[in-house]
């Protein structure tokens, strides 16, 4: 026959193991949506510095929350919100929402530069206005870059140059 102290020492070291489990479990997922700082870097304008966040405030396509990022700028109270569609294979789609502009930046084995969102956003509400559009910008970003880099350089590209898309961005964006 198993002893009484036995049991309780079997059970008192198998909760131990559990509440360290789950203390470990807990500790990893504050970290994992803990915000901080994904990217920072200079704007060269009047915006200042830009900083890049991971968000849950979701850029949503098809009913899909897309991985998103947020980018706010040191002179502005204004965010640019960054959604990545990876849904086809060939091209990563950018797509890049503020409260005045939304266009989309597509990096394909070429080039990486900017485009009027695709029809297939507009279902979701996101379309490219022309009337806030600065074309002479806009044909200026067509192409970017044709060296392919990663993705958080590619949404550091995106935090620099996509307020230039915007017209009068001096004037829209600087506000603090």
């Amino acid at each position: 026959m198993i002893s009484p102290e036995l049991i309780l020492t079997f059970f008192s070291a198998a909760m131990k193991k559990i509440i360290s489990l789950i203390s470990l479990i807990s500790l990893i997922s504050f970290t994992a949506y803990a915000k901080g700082p994904v990217a920072e870097g200079n704007t060269h304008c009047c915006l200042g510095i830009y900083t890049v966040e991971k968000t849950i405030n979701y850029i949503i396509v098809d009913g899909e929350a897309l991985p998103t990022y947020e980018v706010s700028y040191g002179n502005s109270d204004l965010t640019v919100r960054v959604g990545v569609d990876m849904s086809d294979k060939k091209c990563t789609r950018y797509i890049v929402a503020s409260d005045n502009l939304s266009v989309q930046y597509d990096c394909n084995r070429k080039y990486f530069g900017v485009n009027k969102l695709d029809r297939k956003y507009s279902k979701d509400g996101y379309v490219t206005s022309d009337l806030t559009l600065d074309r002479s910008e806009y044909f200026h970003q067509k192409i970017i870059s044709q060296d392919v880099k990663d993705q958080i350089e590619q949404i550091k590209l995106i935090s620099v140059f996509f307020p230039k898309l915007v017209k009068d961005y001096e004037k829209v964006f600087a506000v603090k």
